[in-house]
């Protein structure tokens, strides 16, 4: 505790007390000038005009240690004396310091606000592109990749060369936009080329990684996904590159497969025929004269009608021309296009020359939607193949016969990994199913349970649509999954199982689930699959019969589902497959920029006719019985069409 102060020494100390103020006053205005001063140099230069700047980040300065060396010298420095404190320094306001501003040079200064230029004077490309180039060109301050000396660099030119030759990697060169000659010095014009030729590289990269177009635009069904485009390491990786057409190619996918198909595209390109395509009449409803319809310009076609193409019209010259035909082809000269005239149609079509080169285009699209790593050890399921592959370092060592989904219960295409497996699996029956194909029959060997598993006897088939019950197939003999199946993550809730029906394995076209893929040996597909990991074909025989049971994969492998029908056989030549799906018909046409023709639908369900019991013996008198009118005839439709369809079949049903 301080002492009191003394009577002598009481006049100082309100003299110290009666000072401060005044103090403080002369800092508050000494900082205020001294604000004021810096507000005016900043607005002096705020008007002054400066060039392109860009942001950088505050750099912190470590001032060397104690006895550091100076190794450009070899000298030791001693530290410098702490410097003397300055009165001023408490005067400054305590603010975080703002990023350092660089002024940029003319060239890097034009390429940075071009590209910040998203308006009619800027370069036109994706968002991802435009935000992607920025970040890049931000980080360099503008520095550019394909400028030297006023021109395009040897690099640049070898960048172009490999863009350029893009339609030989299935790609289409008018997709990249490459800068053309350089006319002038000029950093606008200079900026354009750079700007060009980062823009295209870029998206010659994305393509050739990921393909044209979203798999899924092709079919639903499609829901592969390529392995994901980094924009920025890809930019980093040409810039850098030492060899920059081999660092573009690498961008392509590097499976041995699309390999092969890029060798055999030029030669197939040299092949190509001249032959005009044959046309295919579909089958749909009756088609008769006085009609519109879609079919009647390949009608026209077929039969060397002239008529415009975006004409539907089925005319009287049309018509003389079907008559003509139904006449040499002997199946009665109607007019009408039922499904007897289009089987026939078809049937006698001279066959299309079959063009190599876009079905290998297709083909090597489809692998850019590949996963760039299938895994060392992974399933490759070849649907229109019908067959089914345990692949183990790029060599198959297990195949087998597989059943996949029909024309209009596509087996999805996709990867995954399998991760476990299911012996005395339920069969929950999707509710598609239900509704189309089980509605008003049986449910016996079936029961309906909720959601917590528990059987319920009391239903409307309105609870099942609303997903509130549903049908599933105890495990036993005749459970349509048989005795086991191999479970990988999806949304389309399809996997690989056993089935009871093994005579289908014998046919040729297998075409016949619902989605699922139905394994012809799922014993020996376990042990090649995951009898290193103790669950061996023998192991699980062993378990069937009885409670449903899940056995958990220590790694799980990968699978996946593939749509290949072009492939490249081990004599280097190429082997083609049946378009199941109408998948090709529909790539193609995107690749053409063309309407996608339809994809194969279901056709409607056949009503189910529920017997009449029998009606008990009416006890009234036999003539008042009599004298009750009769029921009248079910009318049936009228008309000649109604009649001809009856006779000689509707268009809409594809088989008999």
């Amino acid at each position: 505790m301080k002492p009191m102060p003394t009577k002598a020494e009481a006049p100082s100390l309100r003299r110290a007390v009666l000072s401060r103020p005044v103090t403080i006053l002369l800092a508050s205005v000494a900082f205020g000038a001294l604000l004021a001063g810096h507000t005016r140099a900043e607005s002096a230069q705020a008007r002054t005009p400066e060039p392109a700047q860009v942001a950088v980040p505050p750099q912190e300065i470590v001032p060397p240690a104690v006895g550091e060396r100076d190794f450009s010298t070899g000298a030791i420095e001693a530290a410098p004396a702490d410097p003397a404190p300055n009165p001023q320094d408490a005067l400054q306001p305590s603010t975080p310091p703002s990023p350092s501003v660089i002024a940029l040079e003319p060239l890097p200064a034009a390429i940075v606000a071009l590209l910040n230029d998203a308006g009619p004077a800027g370069l036109k490309m994706p968002a991802a592109d435009r935000e992607a180039l920025k970040a890049f060109y931000a980080a360099r301050h503008g520095a550019p990749v394909w400028i030297a000396d006023g021109r395009l660099s040897p690099k640049a030119d070898a960048a172009k060369a490999r863009i350029a030759a893009a339609d030989g990697d299935a790609l289409d060169p008018r997709d990249f936009r490459l800068p053309g000659a350089i006319r002038s010095d000029a950093p606008a014009e200079l900026a354009r080329a750079e700007a060009q030729m980062s823009a295209a590289s870029l998206a010659y990269a994305r393509k050739a990684w990921g393909g044209r177009f979203s798999p899924g635009f092709i079919s639903p069904s499609i829901t592969a996904a390529p392995s994901p485009f980094d924009a920025a390491a890809a930019l980093a990786s040409l810039d850098t590159s030492g060899d920059v057409a081999a660092t573009l190619d690498g961008f392509n996918p590097q499976h041995r497969q699309f390999q092969e198909l890029r060798k055999l595209l030029a030669a197939a390109r040299v092949n190509r025929p001249t032959e005009p395509e044959t046309p295919k009449i579909g089958f749909g409803k009756l088609l008769q004269p006085g009609d519109e319809d879609p079919r009647v310009p390949a009608l026209r076609a077929r039969l060397g009608v002239k008529g415009d193409a975006d004409d539907f019209y089925y005319d009287a010259a049309l018509e003389e021309a079907v008559v003509a035909f139904q006449k040499k082809a002997k199946i009665g000269t109607s007019g009408l296009v039922n499904k007897q005239t289009v089987r026939a149609l078809n049937a006698g079509a001279p066959r299309s020359p079959r063009d190599d080169a876009e079905l290998i285009e297709i083909n090597m699209e489809r692998w850019r939607w590949m996963p760039r790593d299938l895994g060392a050890k992974h399933v490759f399921v070849d649907v229109p193949a019908f067959k089914l592959h345990i692949m183990q370092d790029g060599a198959a060592v297990y195949e087998t016969r597989v059943i996949v989904g029909k024309s209009t219960n596509q087996t999805p295409i996709f990867s995954n990994a399998i991760d476990h497996i299911v012996v005395n699996p339920y069969w929950n029956v999707p509710s598609s199913i239900a509704l189309n194909e089980m509605r008003g029959g049986s449910l016996r060997g079936f029961e309906v349970v909720d959601s917590r598993g528990r059987k319920v006897t009391d239903f409307s088939w309105d609870d099942i649509r609303a997903n509130r019950v549903r049908i599933r197939q105890p495990p036993g003999e005749k459970n349509a999954l048989g005795h086991i199946k191999f479970m990988f993550p999806n949304s389309h809730s399809v996997y690989l199982h056993d089935t009871p029906t093994r005579k289908l394995f014998e046919r040729d076209a297998r075409a016949l689930s619902h989605g699922c893929v139905r394994v012809d040996r799922p014993l020996e597909f376990a042990d090649a699959l995951s009898g290193d990991q103790g669950l061996s074909g023998a192991k699980l025989q062993s378990m069937v019969g009885g409670k449903e049971r899940r056995l958990n994969l220590g790694q799980a492998i990968p699978v996946h589902l593939t749509y290949f029908t072009a492939w490249v056989g081990a004599d280097g030549k190429i082997e083609t497959r049946a378009d199941l799906y109408t998948l090709d018909a529909r790539q193609r046409a995107a690749m053409r920029g063309e309407p996608l023709p339809p994809l194969p639908e279901a056709p409607p369900p056949a009503p189910r006719v529920a017997k009449a019991k029998p009606k008990p013996a009416s006890t009234a008198p036999a003539m008042a019985a009599s004298a009750v009118p009769a029921a009248a005839p079910q009318q049936q439709p009228s008309g000649p069409a109604a009649w001809l369809a009856r006779i000689f079949g509707d268009s809409r049903q594809g088989r008999p």
